[in-house]
């Protein structure tokens, strides 16, 4: 069964946020932090309202009489821009959240750390956003109003796992969101991890009912502080590793050829990140990993047997972007000083700079923000006196994924920054 989280995120693209961003007068971190907590947000509080069968009828009635035009009205639309569907946004908002709807806005306004107007805004471009997808499901299923009640249960592990942290209080839902949300029954698929955004989905086994203990109420309390410190990175993080371990890169930089496999990429990560020294001419000494992308260039360029071609690729081990954005990181800074020597060292040696996303939002939108992450990377360089002869930029979006993309782990993989010689 699709997972209803994920198809809805789909729709947040990174062009959407920046256009929020900039519409609604906040940063693109806050936008994005926004959005990542208000879709489980409006979810949770739906789903919540499955074990109420008046509410239940109504919030039935009007996903079915939803404008079957609903979604693709949203397409050129961003939150807060005049259009038609914020009064059928705010009256699908009333259905979930009753008079608490204030309360809901103010919880996450201090979420993610925007005003309470922008986070009004953002809500009511997800709720008819919501209401419309819905509405779709409900139509092409044929589902009556206990099929849609039975949707959205499947539906509770992974939505209650994405919920912020205490959010839960403020939707009426007690304690649950964050850490309690580890508790769901499992329903259709895993629900999505609270530790972090590389770690394989794990369903934990449904705890057997066992006594009060004095000593559980302290373990609870800190695995609730530790979620809340280290979770939901989809929501929380304001910072993208574009990749966060070395790999050597058989991708290609065209669609012509087929890209390696998961498990060839895999195998040549690095286990170990100690620093080692390597000399280049020039007496330049680089402190490097010995399975970093530095390390793997010089190699590369001093093997006689080895000549530039279409498939070579090596990726950018400590490079960060900003979420949704071509704005590089100040702790990517050495090793993109790392690259700017390696090029001063072997000037004959030209590079091409490809950029890659996973496959969540636009195609489009992933395309262009993969171009903009790669010129950016070429433009840091060339700042340091690199002729632009030298460098080529391209990015490719979401093609040549070297990982599984259903999964967190796969995402972070394909979300990168690659480098090719192709000159030497």
């Amino acid at each position: 069964m699709a997972d209803l989280l994920e198809s809805l995120r789909g729709y947040i693209s990174p062009d959407l946020i920046s256009r929020t961003s900039r519409e609604l007068g906040e940063s693109e971190p806050a936008t994005a932090k926004a959005f990542g907590g208000i879709v489980p947000a409006v979810l949770a509080g739906l789903v919540n309202r499955t074990s109420e069968p008046g509410a239940m009828s109504s919030i039935y009635n009007m996903i079915r009489g939803s404008d079957s035009g609903l979604l693709s009205s949203l397409n050129n639309t961003v939150p807060g821009a005049p259009g038609s569907t914020a009064s059928v946004g705010n009256n699908f908002l009333s259905q979930i959240f009753g008079n608490n709807i204030g309360g809901v806005e103010n919880a996450l306004s201090n979420f993610a750390g925007i005003k309470s107007t922008s986070v009004s805004a953002i809500l009511g471009y997800i709720a008819p956003l919501v209401l419309g997808f819905l509405g779709k499901k409900v139509h092409d299923d044929e589902l009556d109003e206990g099929g849609l009640s039975n949707y959205l249960s499947s539906q509770k592990a992974g939505i209650m796992s994405a919920l912020p942290a205490g959010l839960g209080s403020a939707l009426g839902l007690g304690s649950l969101g964050g850490a309690a949300a580890a508790a769901a029954p499992h329903m259709d698929r895993p629900p999505r991890p609270a530790a972090a955004a590389t770690t394989e989905r794990v369903h934990p086994a449904a705890p057997e009912p066992r006594k009060k203990t004095n000593w559980l109420w302290p373990l609870l309390a800190i695995a609730a502080l530790l979620l809340l410190i280290f979770g939901l990175r989809n929501c929380n993080d304001d910072t993208e590793d574009v990749t966060t371990d070395p790999t050597t890169t058989t991708a290609p930089a065209t669609t012509e050829q087929n890209p390696a496999t998961t498990e060839e990429r895999m195998d040549s990560r690095q286990t170990d990140v100690a620093m080692t020294e390597r000399e280049i001419p020039g007496g330049v000494v680089l402190n490097i990993p010995p399975n970093g992308i530095e390390s793997k260039l010089v190699a590369f360029i001093e093997d006689e047997n080895k000549v530039p071609d279409k498939t070579s690729w090596f990726s950018f081990d400590r490079l960060h972007f900003e979420t949704g954005s071509a704005r590089i990181q100040p702790e990517s800074q050495e090793q993109i000083d790392n690259i700017v020597k390696i090029l001063q060292a072997y000037p004959q040696v030209n590079i091409k700079i490809g950029g890659y996303t996973d496959n969540v939002g636009q195609p489009a939108s992933n395309l262009k923000l993969s171009q903009s992450r790669a010129e950016a990377v070429k433009n840091a360089i060339q700042q340091q006196g690199i002729a632009a002869n030298r460098l080529e930029a391209e990015g490719y979006g979401e093609q040549h994924p070297i990982a599984d993309n259903t999964t967190e782990e796969g995402r972070a993989q394909n979300r990168r920054i690659d480098v090719l010689v192709t000159k030497k």
